[in-house]
């Protein structure tokens, strides 16, 4: 009876350890959304000091910009404001230090289906 008690016993320290190592592994999801970042937002409205994006949940965002601090990249080449359109999708990194919804830096990779942008 004792080896068979200290296979079970074995083995369920195994599957916890196992389980533990898979859930962490699993916890840093950048694709996800949170409180200071918004993944896969489309681009609705663009102003001068603001833009409107449609999050995946389907829930609309105003999001303040300054053209000074906020930093624009599409493919890590860093753009200005004004290079975003209606439609685009980006990810929006928030400053959290600031109590209204400002973006820090948004990013975009541009489609493997578009040849050309035309940047002004």
């Amino acid at each position: 009876m004792k080896p068979r008690y200290f296979v079970t016993m074995f083995a369920a320290l195994l599957l916890t350890f196992f389980s533990t190592a898979v859930m962490a592994a699993t916890d840093v999801d950048t694709s996800e959304d949170t409180d200071v970042r918004m993944v896969d937002a489309r681009v609705v409205e663009v102003t001068d000091a603001r833009i409107s994006v449609i999050a995946r949940s389907g829930v609309e965002h105003v999001i303040a910009i300054d053209r000074a601090d906020t930093k624009v990249t599409i493919d890590g080449v860093t753009v200005s404001v004004k290079d975003l359109r209606e439609g685009d999708v980006i990810t929006i990194e928030l400053d959290a230090q600031n109590p209204m919804k400002f973006a820090k830096n948004i990013s975009m990779q541009s489609a493997g289906t578009e040849v050309a942008r035309n940047r002004r």
